[in-house]
């Protein structure tokens, strides 16, 4: 082969060598951007995990703030009820203590007036003064000293202190002695109970239970009043009916809590503390029994308390 065939040959090598070069480097260069490429992409792919977790931590941050906002708006509703009731305790209060203090000196004041007149004018004072002075002295003793039972029922109640000593006692002697003790008139009063009616109670109590009951009736409702009691299984139901306008349907689930007047003309004339429903049941309660209010027929109140029946054999 002559000298320019292998020239020819030589620089046809070089052009393939070359070729083939740039071929590795293209490929190399497509490799490494092919790399670059999916290292991008990777880190793409990263930063949009980071975004979904970060989307998905802010979420949680996001809930747990509502969540937050929630309990402080649950909280400051619950702050709002309990200054609403305090403020509705502390009114209560204020009205207890000016009523209080006026049904502790109405009937002092009374007593020393008449105790003062009657030592007076004894000898000026014929028998049948003398007899209605009295009269009038006993019957405001009692209310004082029925008040004045009250508020030591109430401060133990307050106290966690009430407690009681219950005994087998015969309901309708029991009853009779209320009625005579009391300054009621009595001929207004009927009572339906059973000779044997026996219940477990401690006496006072069941003094102070049915003495705010007869008491209430004639306060707040109208003569006749009826005293019924009858046994149910182990129990005792008491019931102290009225004919007056009965109790205003909204009110009785309030009807034994402490300070609880109804809002109507007839009870606004009246003077009382809302006391003597909340005391009969504390002490229904701690000698074992339940209250609880019915409308009578056709009109009218029926309070009723449910006491332990005595399980001694009938004589």
């Amino acid at each position: 082969m002559s000298n320019a065939g292998t020239q020819v040959l030589d620089d046809e090598a070089i052009d393939t060598s070359s070729y083939i070069k740039a071929l590795l480097n293209i490929l190399d260069d497509y490799t490494i951007e092919r790399e670059w490429q999916d290292n991008s992409q990777n880190a793409i792919l990263n930063i949009f995990d980071d975004i979904a977790t970060e989307k998905l931590q802010l979420e949680d941050t996001q809930h747990a703030l509502l969540n937050i906002l929630d309990d402080f708006d649950v909280e400051r509703i619950r702050v709002e009820e309990v200054n609403m009731n305090l403020q509705a305790v502390n009114k209560a209060m204020q009205d207890f203590i000016g009523i209080a203090s006026h049904d502790l000196r109405s009937p002092l004041a009374s007593i020393m007036g008449y105790s003062s007149t009657l030592s007076e004018n004894w000898d000026d004072f014929s028998e049948e003064d003398r007899r209605n002075t009295t009269a009038t002295i006993v019957r405001q003793s009692q209310n004082l000293s029925r008040l004045v039972d009250d508020l030591f029922t109430l401060s133990s109640v307050e106290s966690g202190g009430l407690s009681a000593v219950p005994e087998e006692i015969v309901l309708r002697e029991a009853i009779d002695r209320c009625l005579d003790a009391g300054n009621w008139d009595t001929t207004s009063v009927s009572v339906s109970c059973s000779p044997d009616l026996v219940v477990v109670v401690d006496p006072h109590h069941l003094g102070q239970i049915f003495g705010n009951y007869v008491q209430n009736a004639f306060k707040y409702g109208e003569p006749p009043v009826r005293v019924e009691a009858t046994q149910v299984g182990d129990v005792v139901q008491i019931r102290v009916l009225d004919h007056g306008p009965g109790v205003p349907p909204e009110f009785i689930p309030k009807l034994f809590d402490k300070f609880a007047r109804a809002n109507t003309l007839s009870t606004k004339a009246k003077k009382g503390a809302g006391l003597g429903l909340s005391i009969v049941r504390a002490l229904a309660e701690v000698n074992g029994g339940q209250t609880s209010y019915e409308p009578n027929t056709p009109s009218g109140g029926c309070f009723v308390v449910c006491l332990p029946a005595s399980n001694r054999p009938e004589s």
